[in-house]
């Protein structure tokens, strides 16, 4: 009887953002009036209305997706080497258990081996739950920092006299189309932060 090497694997969190991204792409398209320039980044706004943002980039460039990552690093770090110690744990215990098989008669030792078996499945399974709570918790830092970016991302289209603003993976192609991405990123640090204090008021 031996431990599976799948007993307890270490789950990277997974980001499955197509269905924010599609989500955020509908709050963006919103229509404004007015031109410029923002934050030091020169866009080119004479050649159409219509700009583009890479969400993605958004998220894992700014301030508060950058703290976002580190924490969840963290925590996976923290996870493997707690996967780790488990599965070495249970190693052992089934070592001394298969020494046991000799001076016990068949039905003690089935008794035990069942026990044991239940212990790694149900150790499998916290671990892998585990896992799972950290790839909810990416999903849910994601989900709250695009909520809280869209109300600066109007007041930048504002800003810059836009009257749609896509997501760039939904554009197939385009030749007057503005990336703001950079711009939005900026923005969005000086009212958000990374996400640990209070935002500020977006004016």
């Amino acid at each position: 009887m031996t431990v599976s090497k799948a007993l307890i694997s270490h789950c990277r969190p997974r980001s499955k953002v197509k269905r924010m991204l599609r989500a955020f792409s509908l709050i963006c398209l919103m229509a404004f009036g007015a031109v410029g320039q923002v934050s030091g980044q020169q866009v080119d706004f004479a050649a159409g209305r219509t700009l583009v943002i890479d969400t993605v980039q958004l998220f894992n460039q700014s301030k508060f997706g950058v703290r976002a990552a580190r924490l969840l690093e963290t925590a996976g770090a923290q996870l493997a080497e707690e996967n780790k110690s488990k599965e070495l744990a249970l190693a052992e215990e089934e070592k001394r258990l298969t020494a046991l098989r000799a001076t016990m008669n068949a039905e003690e030792f089935r008794d035990l081996a069942d026990e044991f078996n239940l212990k790694v499945q149900a150790t499998r399974e916290e671990q892998l739950s585990k896992a799972k709570s950290l790839s909810t918790q990416i999903e849910t830092q994601r989900t709250t920092f695009l909520n809280a970016a869209a109300p600066i991302l109007q007041a930048l289209m504002l800003d810059v006299g836009a009257s749609v603003l896509l997501e760039r993976r939904n554009v197939v192609l385009s030749t007057n189309l503005a990336d703001i991405t950079a711009i939005a990123i900026s923005q969005i640090d000086a009212v958000l932060g990374d996400g640990s204090q209070p935002a500020t008021s977006v004016d």
